[in-house]
C-alpha cells in the first residue's frame, strides 16, 4: 500500500476525482456553466514550502488536471516566491493570493488597505482572480471577516470560497495538518457543508469520490503536506 500523503498517494485521489467528477480551479467554478452532475473544485494553501507547491503543480499538468493554488505573502524577504509561482502559472494553474492580513494587523482599515497593497504586488506576476484567507491558527481571528459585506469586484476578484454564495452548498473536505477533516474544521474555517463519513485517511477519501455520494465537493490539499 502506497503510503499517505505523498505525491504517489496524490496521483491515485487525481484520477479517482478524474473518473467521477469534472475538475475544475476556483474561478473556473465561479465562470463555467455547471451541466454537469458531479464537480470537483481543487485548490492549494501555500502556507510554507512553495516549492513543493510547484511540484503538485507539475504533477496534476501531467495528469490534465488544472487547480488554483493561493500564496502567501513571505515578510522575511518582502514579497511572494516568484519563481513558483511563475512555474505554477506555466502549468496552466489558476494563482491567488493567500491573504492574512487582519491577523497580522488586528484593524480592518489597515488590513484592507494592505491587502490591496499586496494583491498589486502579486499581479505584476500573475493575473488574480481569486483569493482565499490563511487560518492564522496561533491566533482568534477569522482573516475573511475583513473582506465579508465588502464588494470584491472593487479589488477586480470574483470571488473568496469562505465568504462567496456560490460556495455554501458544496462540500468541503481539506488536509489540514495532514488529517483529512471537513466542514468547519476550525473556528475560522466554516466554509461549506461537511460529509457525513469520517476520512481517516486519502484512501478512504478516494473511497468516498469513487462512491460518488456528493455532487458538489472542494478538496483543499496543501503542498506542504505532501512529500516527494
Amino acid at each position: 500500500m502506497t503510503r499517505d500523503f505523498t505525491l504517489e498517494k496524490y496521483s491515485e485521489l487525481l484520477r479517482a476525482l478524474e473518473v467521477n467528477y469534472r475538475i475544475m480551479g476556483v474561478a473556473d467554478y465561479l465562470t463555467s456553466p455547471k451541466d454537469e452532475e458531479f464537480i470537483a473544485v481543487l485548490r492549494h494553501d501555500v502556507d510554507k514550502f512553495p516549492d513543493r507547491a510547484a511540484r503538485m503543480a507539475l504533477l496534476e499538468k501531467n495528469l490534465g488536471v488544472r487547480s488554483t493554488y493561493y500564496f502567501r505573502w513571505n515578510p522575511k524577504p518582502g514579497n511572494f516566491p516568484k519563481q513558483e509561482i511563475l512555474e505554477t502559472l506555466r502549468y496552466g494553474h489558476e494563482v491567488g493570493y493567500h491573504y492574512e492580513n487582519l491577523s497580522e494587523l488586528r484593524d480592518k482599515e489597515k488590513a484592507l488597505a494592505d491587502f490591496k497593497d499586496k494583491l498589486a504586488v502579486l499581479r505584476k506576476l500573475a493575473p488574480v482572480r481569486t483569493v482565499a484567507m490563511h487560518g492564522a491558527p496561533r491566533v482568534r481571528v477569522r482573516n475573511a471577516d475583513m473582506l465579508e459585506g465588502v464588494d470584491l469586484s472593487k479589488y477586480g476578484l470574483l470571488g473568496e470560497p469562505h465568504i462567496s454564495p456560490e460556495f455554501a452548498d458544496i462540500v468541503y473536505v481539506t488536509d489540514s495538518g495532514r488529517k483529512w477533516t471537513s466542514g468547519a474544521g476550525s473556528v475560522r474555517d466554516t466554509l461549506g457543508k461537511p460529509v457525513e463519513e469520517k476520512v481517516k485517511n486519502t484512501d478512504e477519501l478516494i473511497g468516498l469520490v469513487k462512491a460518488r455520494k456528493y455532487p458538489r465537493v472542494m478538496v483543499s490539499a496543501g503542498p506542504g503536506g505532501w512529500k516527494g
